[in-house]
């Protein structure tokens, strides 16, 4: 199970389009983005077999927030922590793939 978790973990913070609909939806203003990264501890995920569905906390959100007139005039970093939920399959005895990805918090 827990070869699982970090595979699924590694998945999440690898959903690009999940993270970046995230960072779109955050009111920055006038204000830019131009780097974010996620992180999950792996023990994080919970996984429920029966269902082939997952539920996940405590992921880190950062990103930079560019508020000068010039790229690195003034950069702030923004944190956020967020919960979420989705589903995988099995691509084999060995293999999990994350099929779903909803940010719930």
């Amino acid at each position: 199970m827990e070869i699982f978790q970090h595979d699924l973990a590694e998945q999440i913070t690898n959903e690009h389009s999940v993270w970046s609909a995230l960072l779109a939806n955050t009111n920055f203003g006038n204000y830019a983005s131009s780097l974010w990264n996620v992180t999950l501890i792996p023990e994080h995920v919970t996984i429920n077999r029966d269902e082939k569905t997952l539920t996940f906390k405590n992921a880190k959100f950062i990103c930079d927030v560019n508020s000068g007139i010039s790229y690195g005039d003034d950069v702030s970093i923004f944190t956020k922590h967020v919960s979420g939920k989705g589903s995988y399959q099995f691509r084999d005895c060995k293999t999990i793939q994350l099929t779903e990805l909803t940010i719930v918090a």
